[in-house]
């Protein structure tokens, strides 16, 4: 008997523990209000975040003779109160970065 009850008062608990959203209740946040441009120096690209925590960085493509090429900047910290930002420099100094663009990732 007291192995029925003491089952019954496990289970209680243990459902008691599983939160009724579990995808939302243990999300881990991420970086949100992203943005990404072209920096003052034309062959550099930045990126930023406004909300969230997590990592962003910047991500640059860069004209080659061939064609061209992604560089991708440091990942950054984001969270509240941190206002950071990723650079990606393109190598050919005297040559305009085509577009920019960004990642974000988890802690």
């Amino acid at each position: 008997m007291k192995n029925g009850i003491m089952a019954v008062v496990m289970a209680a608990t243990v459902a008691a523990l599983i939160p009724v959203a579990p995808g939302t209740a243990l999300a881990e946040p991420i970086p949100e209000g992203c943005h990404s441009g072209f920096y003052y120096q034309n062959y550099r690209t930045w990126a930023s975040c406004d909300r969230g925590a997590g990592y962003v960085r910047a991500i640059a493509t860069c004209p080659t003779s061939s064609g061209s090429t992604k560089v991708l900047g440091p990942w950054v910290v984001v969270q509240p109160g941190i206002d950071g930002q990723s650079v990606a420099t393109c190598p050919n100094h005297n040559r305009k970065a085509l577009a920019h663009g960004f990642d974000i990732k988890k802690y």
